[in-house]
Parts: structure tokens; C-alpha cells; sequence
């Protein structure tokens, strides 16, 4: 404060600031030690902490000093050079104080505009994954349980948080938890749509400058934000967050009183009476497909809370937790349409090997290439992405056994989206699964293009055994350095590598001279001879050729994992098949593998 007793000297503007989690305006800038020691004393000996309405004043003053951009400058010094050209051209001479005071207030207008963006972004994100973690485990308790949700105001949803924010919803309607806001800041003198509006004033005002700009004019930040700000205004009422996260779960909302007696006494009578009916659905196929559930009242005074609907998974998957999560949704609804989509290509297979046991082991591979991904741009120039999957294992009875699924954001600097396109999204997942025939149905959702594409594939798992074995033969993408998340036992664990596979691939000749095979010889410990390779190529039909490549010892499992290298660099384009057949004394087993040469 020593720095305030005496006049500032004319050239020297200060502004006042805090920050607690967020940036906040006290204070725009002044050479006025007055205004200054005011709002230092506020900010310091104030107990209150919030200074939000603060902020809010300041951004609306500097909002009516400066008015329109109209300059079409990309800067704030491209503003102030054309402004001082402007009053030029009109035969008038720029006060140099005007245009630093115009340039500070762009300025600071600037920095409260990003501050609230990104407060906003990462106060909706903390939310939603705080109001997620107080859901997900209320399964474990029997009953209508309710949670009481204070909040100043609300928050705001941010894009690419919607899947996240309907999963608290859809595992709140699950787990038979209600939500009960209360909107703590009483009776407030701005609208709730204010802040919208705002917006969506400055998104028209960016795209009218957008328009009457030309293109020979460099686009600005608030341009090229231009949709992203159309879109963050449709959920600037904060307060209608918590009436969707209220009335969706079967709870109210209060908000815009000062008076929460009578509301908060009403609260606790509708919390403590109310009737609950459940029935058990007849189900006779659990088939792994969405049913919606619908419910008719006889009287418009009833209110009922009510899931939008159930999976129909086996008792035993259905427990523990398993809950339906926003993106599984459509997919589900996809693997149970007449015709599976097919929007975009992508792979899935069901593999066989065989466990330290001599167990049947199954290994799923999900390859989806990124190029088929749709990337949007966001803040700070990265792009994102969004892929979600869900694979369902069907005996052969047409019954769910295993159900795997996931939600995957994908964030990207510019420099590197080319690259991260030019790859794959490979998923593996290896678990033990009994004798005989399933169903592989999988679906994959692109989030941000919102579009689906599904397949179907048969599996027959190979009974357990000691006897000589060979597992499902795969084509090998790259070798990565194991980094000890392969789980124990992973098939596509060899040493101290990991296989990545890939599915149905089609092979440039110009790319590559050899292709990689991998596959896991199982021999029998009682015989004593070892086991011999043979491999048969054949084109389009057509047998061209075998070879019969060595093989180390076994390990102490009785595996011998092998990598077959197959020449390609002399044969012709065509559709190829690799008959892979082992043989150990008087036993013979064989696998197939096959691909496209262009």
C-alpha cells in the first residue's frame, strides 16, 4: 500500500486482481490512487472471497467503453493502429492517453472474456466427475437414497463433458438416487439467461465482422471461436443444469428465493414419503439388448420416478455395479437392429490360445484405424476426438457371457493430428472362457461425427487339453517394449515385447518386403519327438508353395511362442491364405491365416 500514499505519475496505470482457482477483477486499470486503495482493501480485508459480481461490473464497463470491434483487426495493437488511422483519415489528431486507456481495456476485456472460458470449462469438468463419484458406489445400499446438492449458481456443461454428465444421471437412476438442488444464492438482480446472451451477442457481432471483413482480412481469436461461442451459450443458464440433473433423477430444484424453510421442509417430506414398486421383467433370452421401460399414470397429481430402461444381461453381469453408461446406449440399440451399421471400417476378432493351466483363453482384438475418426478443433489448438465401444460375447444359446466396453477422449496438438490419423486404435483384452461355439458382436461409436458402424463374428473355442496345440494366428502390426502393463499370462506377451495384432489387413507390396506372423505352438509333454512347422501358401485358391521354418525349444509351459516371417516382396497382388500346420509325433494341428497383397 506504501506504493499508493502519494499521486501515480501520469504514464503509470495499475490494475487490481485476485486469484483463488480463477482470475477476478476488482478493479479495471486507473491511475487514480483512490480507486486503487479501495478495491486492495477489499480484496484483502474482505472475508468474503467470491468477487465474481466484481468481474461481472468490470467486464460490462469495459464492455460499453470499447463497444464493437469493427476494426477487423486480429490484435489489440491492429485495433489501436486502425482506430489512430480512422481518426486520420477524419482530419483529427489520436490522443495518445485515449488509445493506451482503449488498449488496456481491450486488454483486460481480453483476459476476464479467457478467464471465464476456461473457469467455466474446468469448474463444469470438476463437478461432473465430483457428482459421478458420489453416485457410482450408492448401488451397494437398498432403497431411495437422496442427495442434497448445494451449489452457488450451478455449472456450466462443458463440450465433449455431455457423455460424462448423462452417465450421472443414467447410474443416479441405476443405483435409485435422486438429486435435490438448491441454487444457494438466494434472489439475485442479473437473469439467469444474461450470461447467454452476452455470448451470443458477441458470437452475432464476430460473425458480422466475419462477413463484411473479406478474406483478405486475418481472422481473429474470437472468430475462429466463432461456433464454439454459438454453442457455450445454449448452456449459459447454469441453473438449468441443475433443474436437468434435479427433474432427471426424479428430485426438485430450488432456487430464486431467500426463503428455504418452506422449500427445504417440503424437500424432506418428499424425500420421507413416497411409495417404491418393483417387478422382476420376464426375461427368457438375455440377449445384451436395450429395453425401454415406459410407465402410463392414472392421475396427472402423480409424479414417478422411473429408469429409461434396462440391459438384458444374466443376473451375474448385471451385479456388482454394472451400469448402463451414456455412449453404450446406441450402441446397443445398433447390435440389436435388423442390419448392423456400417458407417466407417473398423475390425474385430475373438482369439484362442490356451492358459498356464492348459485352459481354454480367449483374446479379443478391436482394431479401429483413427483415420475413420472424426477430430473437431477445440481450445488451445488441439483437436478432439471421441471413440466408444461396446463387444458383447454370446454363447451359443444367443446369451451374454462377457460384455466389455469403453469411452476413449482423444486430444491432439495440429502438428501431430496427421500422424495420430495415420495409426490405429488397437484394444485387447484376454480372459478364460469354456469349450465351444460364441458370437462376437461389437460396435463402435464415432463420437464427435456420430456415426456407428457394427459387425458380427463366430468363435469356436477348442476344448481343454494337453495334447498338441495351436493357437489362433495372428498378423503382427508392431512390437512395443513391455512397460509391465501386460497382465500376467498376456498371449501377446513374448519376452519382453507385446504383439500388437492386426485384423484382415491389406498389405502394399511398396510398404513392405516380409509379413510378420505370430502364433503359439502347444506341445505335448509326452511325446518325445519335437514339433514341426510346416506353412502352405496359397493364392486366390491356388497352392503356391510350403516351407518348413525351425522352432526353438518350449518353455517351461510347453509353449513355444514363434514369429513366422513371410516373404511378399515376389509375389503377385491377389487375396492369400497361410495354412499353418504342426505336427509332433503321430498329432497334427493347424490354424489359418489370411490377407490382401495390392
Amino acid at each position: 500500500m506504501d506504493l499508493l500514499k502519494g499521486e501515480l505519475p501520469q504514464n503509470v496505470y495499475m490494475a487490481v486482481m485476485t486469484i483463488d482457482h480463477k482470475l477476478e477483477v476488482l478493479q479495471p486499470f486507473t491511475n487514480d490512487p483512490a480507486l486503487l486503495r479501495k478495491a486492495m482493501d477489499r480484496a484483502t480485508g474482505s472475508q468474503n472471497t467470491d468477487f465474481s459480481k466484481d468481474t461481472e461490473l468490470v467486464r460490462s464497463h469495459l464492455e460499453q467503453m470499447l463497444g464493437p470491434n469493427t476494426t477487423g483487426a486480429q490484435s489489440t495493437q491492429g485495433q489501436i493502429d486502425n482506430r489512430a488511422s480512422t481518426l486520420a483519415a477524419q482530419g483529427r489528431n489520436a490522443n495518445p492517453a485515449d488509445l493506451a486507456t482503449v488498449a488496456m481495456a481491450q486488454m483486460l476485456l481480453q483476459m476476464i472474456q479467457t478467464e471465464q472460458a476456461n473457469a467455466m470449462t474446468e469448474g463444469g469438468r470438476a463437478e461432473i466427475y465430483a457428482l459421478l463419484d458420489s453416485v457410482k458406489e450408492q448401488y451397494r445400499l437398498p432403497g431411495r437414497k437422496a442427495i442434497l446438492y448445494f451449489s452457488e449458481g450451478g455449472f456450466t456443461i462443458p463440450q465433449g463433458m455431455e457423455e460424462p454428465f448423462k452417465t450421472v444421471i443414467s447410474i443416479a437412476n441405476h443405483s435409485n438416487v435422486s438429486f435435490y438442488a438448491v441454487d444457494a444464492r438466494g434472489l439475485t438482480t442479473l437473469s439467469a439467461n444474461q450470461a447467454g446472451i452476452d455470448q451470443l451477442k458477441r458470437a452475432a457481432q464476430s460473425s458480422q465482422d466475419q462477413q463484411t471483413g473479406g478474406s483478405s482480412q486475418p481472422v481473429r481469436p474470437d472468430e475462429a471461436q466463432l461456433f464454439d461461442t454459438a454453442i457455450q451459450t445454449t448452456r449459459a443458464n447454469t441453473q438449468s443444469t441443475l433443474a436437468n440433473l434435479a427433474e432427471s433423477t426424479g428430485g426438485v430444484l430450488i432456487a430464486n428465493t431467500n426463503d428455504f424453510h418452506s422449500p427445504l421442509r417440503k424437500l424432506a417430506e418428499d424425500i420421507q414419503t413416497y411409495y417404491e414398486i418393483t417387478y422382476n421383467p420376464d426375461i427368457k433370452n438375455y440377449d445384451g439388448s436395450f429395453r425401454k421401460i415406459s410407465i402410463n399414470m392414472s392421475s396427472s397429481e402423480l409424479r414417478v420416478q422411473s429408469r429409461s430402461g434396462y440391459i438384458a444381461l444374466p443376473p451375474a453381469l448385471a451385479a456388482n455395479g454394472n451400469v448402463l453408461h451414456a455412449f453404450e446406449v446406441p450402441l446397443l440399440m445398433a447390435l440389436d437392429s435388423p442390419e448392423l451399421p456400417r458407417a466407417f471400417g473398423f475390425e474385430s476378432e475373438a482369439t484362442h490360445f490356451r492358459g498356464p493351466q492348459n485352459q481354454p483363453v480367449c483374446d479379443l482384438v478391436v482394431d479401429v484405424p483413427l483415420s475413420d475418426v472424426t477430430f473437431q478443433k477445440g481450445n488451445a489448438g488441439q483437436f478432439e476426438g471421441r471413440l466408444s465401444y461396446v463387444a458383447l460375447l454370446k454363447d451359443s444359446r444367443g446369451e451374454v457371457v462377457k460384455k466389455f466396453q469403453n469411452e476413449i477422449p482423444l486430444n491432439v496438438p495440429a502438428d501431430k493430428l496427421d500422424a495420430l490419423k495415420a495409426s490405429h486404435f488397437i484394444y485387447t483384452e484376454h480372459f478364460d472362457l469354456p469349450p465351444g461355439r460364441y458370437t462376437l458382436e461389437t460396435a463402435v461409436l464415432d463420437g464427435e461425427g456420430k456415426r456407428i458402424s457394427a459387425r458380427r463374428s463366430s468363435l469356436m473355442m477348442p476344448p481343454l487339453s494337453t495334447a498338441l496345440g495351436i493357437s489362433s494366428v495372428c498378423i503382427v502390426r508392431s512390437m512395443k517394449d513391455n512397460d509391465g502393463s501386460a497382465a500376467d499370462f498376456d498371449p501377446f506377451a513374448i519376452e519382453s515385447k507385446v504383439v500388437s495384432p492386426t485384423l484382415a489387413p491389406v498389405i502394399s507390396k511398396a510398404d513392405a518386403k516380409t509379413l510378420p506372423f505370430y502364433l503359439v505352438i502347444y506341445a505335448d509333454k509326452s511325446v518325445a519327438a519335437p514339433p514341426q512347422l510346416v506353412m502352405e501358401f496359397s493364392r486366390n485358391g491356388v497352392v503356391l508353395g510350403s516351407g518348413s521354418p525351425a522352432l526353438g525349444p518350449p518353455d517351461k509351459n510347453g509353449r513355444i511362442q514363434y514369429i513366422a516371417m513371410a516373404p511378399v516382396a515376389q509375389l503377385e497382388p491377389g487375396e492369400f491364405k497361410i495354412r499353418f500346420v504342426v505336427t509332433q509325433g503321430s498329432e497334427t494341428a493347424e490354424e489359418t491365416a489370411s490377407f490382401t497383397l495390392q
